[in-house]
């Protein structure tokens, strides 16, 4: 945080690039400042393989049961489709909303123990431009800075009771938390002529369930840097970078301790814009994971995919 204070602070520095007298704030990306619809697919491949003690050898929330769980190799598949909106209001004011159905599978030595769908906890967010450069007479040659602040809530609408013929799959696997959490973010944003450079903090406070569950609070911090070139009318955005995941342990009663941890991430994905649309594709590798016990599922990748439609 003390560092977003400084970036912050550093900005305040260099309103010598700006135009005071201009309204019309640079662009990032060539879709910045116009309302869009889309529609995003991501997913999250999980894996474990459990000895004779129930411990993973080879790890998110310790809901696993691990007593049917020892001597096998578990696969969890987490598949949501989101359907995604963010409107601007008076340029510096933005709201989002993001409303995922889910699609998860749990296997057990390769076959499938439970498919549990349904619809998700959607998120609404509002954020303010803190700071931006300004358009002048010849922007060419100026550096282009961004700071973003926000805040949001998530809502308990997907379901946390899902019963399948094997029984209740744990809450990972289920569409909803049933809990109404708290999100706060910021976001820098940084490009010279054709190279940029973007990073996103958030952090997520969970509370309590009716079933006396909570999730750890949460701290995501995604980096990357891009270059754009438009290539016969196509303007395309390659991206490399990096993500980390911090979760705080689990509760119900009492802390849970086989809970918790942090995984960091490899990014690497590609933005194309094309009049009004705009696809991206990202992959993200692990790289490492330090998480808490013995019990919890490695994450192997996640990928985001989505078209958008902007106007």
């Amino acid at each position: 945080m003390k560092r977003i204070l400084v970036i912050v602070l550093l900005l305040s520095s260099i309103t010598s690039f700006a135009c005071d007298n201009c309204n019309i704030f640079l662009n990032i990306s060539p879709n910045d400042y116009r309302n869009s619809f889309g529609i995003y697919h991501h997913s999250r491949n999980m894996y474990g393989r459990y000895n004779l003690l129930g411990q993973v050898k080879l790890k998110h929330g310790g809901g696993v049961e691990t007593n049917s769980l020892l001597s096998k190799e578990v696969n969890d598949l987490y598949h949501s489709y989101e359907l995604r909106g963010s409107f601007y209001w008076k340029l510096k004011w933005k709201t989002m909303f993001t409303l995922p159905v889910t699609d998860n599978t749990q296997k057990i030595d390769g076959l499938a123990k439970y498919r549990v769908r349904g619809i998700a906890d959607p998120m609404i967010l509002q954020t303010y431009q803190l700071y931006s450069t300004k358009q002048c007479r010849d922007s060419t040659n100026i550096p282009t800075h961004r700071v973003t602040i926000g805040g949001g809530l998530k809502i308990p609408l997907g379901s946390i009771n899902k019963k399948y013929a094997y029984g209740k799959p744990n809450i990972d696997l289920q569409p909803g938390t049933g809990s109404w959490d708290f999100i706060f973010l910021t976001t820098y944003a940084f490009k010279f002529k054709n190279i940029g450079f973007t990073s996103n903090l958030n952090v997520k406070f969970n509370t309590f369930n009716k079933d006396n569950f909570k999730y750890g609070n949460t701290l995501n911090f995604n980096s990357n840097v891009f270059y754009m070139k438009n290539i016969k009318g196509i303007m395309v955005m390659p991206f490399l970078g990096g993500y980390v995941e911090k979760f705080e342990k689990d509760q119900n009663q009492f802390m849970i301790n086989e809970s918790g941890g942090a995984t960091f991430f490899g990014n690497i994905g590609l933005k194309l814009y094309k009049g009004a649309w705009s696809i991206n594709a990202q992959y993200q590798k692990v790289l490492s994971s330090k998480l808490n016990g013995n019990t919890q599922l490695f994450t192997i990748y996640r990928t985001t995919v989505g078209l958008n439609f902007n106007f």
